[in-house]
């Protein structure tokens, strides 16, 4: 049975949360956590909380936290989002106390260890790099918060905390969460910071331990934002050259692109002229620079990094996303059309198989009214039913053959309408 692209979208989102969920565990949970710097948001206050009293491992403490949030979430963002968040935030808090070997952790569950997680933060190298290469130690773990945090944010999840704010933000403002993340968070840190400051944990000042949480807090938001809005994947193109008709030619004929002309005039010269800007591919921007210094030796070329194109000629990332989810589509449908295309078969040699029962049948009765004339009515009767039940059977497996042949068409027909959709994006 096939999935629906509707379907299909959603657990690819799910697992893809699953996913940002447990990397961004390990970033906070094995490193931000264990060097005590303070995250921001609801991790913060856990951590805080923690500080005073270790009596809930912080991963739980994450959870509690959560509920009032997730709950205000469901009224603001909807009953779906509300789902992905529950998902997101619990997910995130088990993964965080699992990697901590704090799963679990309870006075039934402390005589079963096993139940307890992985202590990772407790493994050599992970207690070597904090001792001996702290910078590093927290670069790791603030690029993994940022990587899972981008990755859940992505696909249409949050942890919860500071994030729900963030998400309604975006989707009232259109704000960055990145940078509502940035100021919501600094507020939390510095809250944390004065209940470490009363409860040291670390030979290392606490000030020094505030300026990593805030760098980290900052290159979280960076990596995170690169995430969701992708990494440069298009160029536009400034072209200042004398030859702007047959640059404007090339590129639209031989690369399929649009050009803008814009009036322009050069202080230097004083003299008006055109300048032409343009959105390629980097491929496209790769054999675009060199043909235009063909053309004109001395064109003028500004070369920008583009994160996202709207419009004709450019997929969404989205877009990107849904031919992925086409493409699984298309190789599901195959399977299942040659699937059918062999029980066709079967069931046409089925078919075969009672045609001779069948004329079997009608021979051998067909013989002994032949042969033995005094044969009793009683066997003749008998032999006459075996061939109309031989002949019904046959054309029971005739009628599944033709059924299965139906079958297999149609799903060949669904391969080949999606093999065709992802065919138009391409053109497209």
């Amino acid at each position: 049975m096939l999935i629906s692209s509707k379907n299909l979208q959603i657990i690819f989102d799910y697992i893809m949360i699953t996913i940002g969920s447990l990397i961004m565990a390990i970033g906070l949970g094995v490193f931000l956590i264990e060097a005590n710097v303070v995250p921001g948001g609801i991790t913060g206050i856990s951590m805080a909380i923690n500080f005073v009293w270790d009596g809930i491992p912080v991963g739980l403490l994450i959870m509690i936290l959560n509920i009032p949030l997730f709950i205000w979430g469901i009224f603001e963002l909807g009953n779906a989002f509300g789902v992905r968040t529950l998902y997101g935030f619990v997910s995130n808090s088990l993964f965080i106390d699992f990697f901590r070997g704090e799963f679990f952790k309870g006075a039934f569950f402390d005589n079963w260890p096993i139940f307890h997680g992985w202590a990772l933060q407790k493994t050599e190298p992970i207690q070597y790099l904090m001792k001996h290469d702290f910078f590093f130690f927290m670069a790791i773990g603030t690029v993994l918060v940022g990587i899972g945090l981008g990755l859940i944010f992505k696909f249409k999840g949050t942890t919860a905390g500071t994030e729900i704010v963030c998400a309604i933000l975006k989707k009232r403002l259109g704000l960055k969460p990145g940078v509502t993340m940035l100021v919501v968070d600094c507020m939390v840190i510095t809250l944390a910071t004065i209940v470490l400051y009363m409860n040291p944990k670390s030979d290392i000042p606490v000030l020094v331990l505030t300026m990593y949480a805030l760098a980290s807090l900052y290159f979280q938001s960076v990596i995170m934002d690169q995430v969701i809005y992708g990494f440069d994947y298009a160029k536009e193109m400034w072209i200042m050259s004398n030859k702007n008709e047959e640059i404007s030619q090339f590129i639209m004929k031989e690369l399929d692109r649009g050009v803008t002309a814009f009036k322009a005039r050069g202080v230097y010269t004083n003299r008006d002229r055109e300048a032409l800007m343009t959105v390629v591919s980097s491929n496209d921007a790769r054999m675009l620079g060199p043909k235009i210094r063909e053309i004109d030796p001395s064109a003028f070329i500004v070369v920008c990094n583009v994160n996202e194109v709207v419009g004709e000629g450019f997929r969404t990332r989205e877009e990107v996303d849904l031919k992925f989810i086409n493409s699984l589509r298309k190789q599901e449908a195959d399977k299942e059309a040659a699937n059918a295309a062999q029980q066709a078969i079967r069931a046409e040699l089925e078919a075969e198989h009672a045609n001779e029962k069948a004329n079997a049948a009608r021979q051998h009765a067909q013989k002994l009214l032949e042969t033995d004339s005094d044969c009793s009515e009683t066997v003749t009767k008998e032999a006459h039913a075996n061939a109309a039940h031989a002949e019904a059977d046959a054309r029971m497996a005739e009628q599944k053959a033709t059924e299965a042949r139906e079958h297999a068409k149609k799903l060949e027909e669904v391969a080949s309408s999606i093999e065709g959709c992802i065919n138009i994006e391409n053109y497209e």
